[in-house]
């Protein structure tokens, strides 16, 4: 039986790198394609050479929009995309994707029982704008959790391939305070189902100064994210906002184990003693030793 994938792409005064997306796109090696694209609000040419390319194919249907931010803007493709879909795959406007990132995508998560909400994340390839070679994403040095997921988010949002229960669970309620599509979806299907992480890239991710999430090269540079993110994201409390709207919309339904975990991180911010000791202890976790002493730090500050 053939599978249906729908392509959602959200584009912003993306005409530079656009049609090189797109024609990527086009060479995908799956049968049964279809691309949602919604423009947040463009105001250089991305809309018109978005319903040029979809007048020479019948696979792109576009909608148009108001600005809404990156992360909402994916939302609402979310609540828009094919209830016929099996697969779903995030997509942004300036990347070039290998003609089987989508088939080798559907291929593990199809391996996934198909009642269970399922997606798929992987490597990338970090290209210049010119799409030299910059070198690979690095692996997770830990596992994919919902522990993870709570308080870090190393799934790509251009990598993310989610299947149809997944969606269906992501509709409960769209978040106000998700810190970005990718994340929320990334805490879902950790929490009530599986992540597979495929570490073969098959997406050529271009880095350059316009990226709404980029990556950093050079030890100087990254250090200087690290602080950053430090002194001005926990002023707003993104992390344990996040976690509290999630808790309120899902608590009841997850599982008991997870149910603990959210709520040893949130019920630990009352008091600076009680977030002390949380910090030694914590069962939440990042990817990196640095980042893990970090967000100990963090909470122990009341930052996250």
């Amino acid at each position: 039986m053939t599978m249906k994938v729908q392509v959602l792409l959200s584009t912003f005064n993306g005409e530079k790198y656009l049609l090189a997306l797109l024609n990527s796109l086009a060479t995908q090696a799956v049968d049964n394609l279809d691309i949602l694209v919604r423009d947040d609000g463009s105001n250089d040419r991305t809309r018109s050479l978005v319903q040029n390319y979809a007048l020479r194919t019948k696979s792109i249907r576009f909608l148009g929009g108001e600005h809404v931010g990156f992360a909402q803007s994916f939302f609402q493709l979310v609540a828009c995309a094919s209830a016929a879909a099996d697969y779903y795959a995030f997509c942004d406007q300036d990347d070039v994707w290998q003609p089987d990132k989508i088939s080798r995508a559907v291929a593990l998560l199809a391996s996934c029982s198909s009642d269970m909400p399922a997606m798929y994340c992987s490597r990338q390839d970090y290209v210049d704008p010119e799409l030299r070679p910059l070198g690979l994403s690095r692996l997770p040095g830990k596992p994919l959790s919902f522990r993870n997921a709570l308080v870090e988010c190393p799934t790509i949002g251009c990598t993310v391939v989610f299947n149809r229960p997944l969606r269906e669970l992501f509709l409960r309620h769209i978040p106000a305070h998700a810190i970005s599509h990718d994340w929320w979806i990334y805490m879902l299907a950790s929490a009530f189902g599986t992540v597979i992480y495929d570490s073969e890239a098959r997406i050529l991710y271009r880095q350059h100064s316009s990226n709404a999430v980029g990556v950093t090269v050079g030890m100087l540079e990254t250090w200087k994210v690290k602080i950053t993110r430090f002194l001005e994201d926990g002023k707003l409390h993104l992390i344990v906002n996040q976690a509290e709207e999630f808790r309120r919309i899902y608590g009841s339904l997850l599982p008991q184990e997870h149910r603990a975990v959210i709520d040893r991180l949130l019920e630990s911010r009352k008091y600076f003693w009680r977030r002390l000791a949380y910090a030694a202890t914590a069962d939440v976790y990042r990817q990196s030793i640095v980042d893990q002493y970090i967000l100990q730090a963090r909470i122990a500050f009341d930052t996250i």
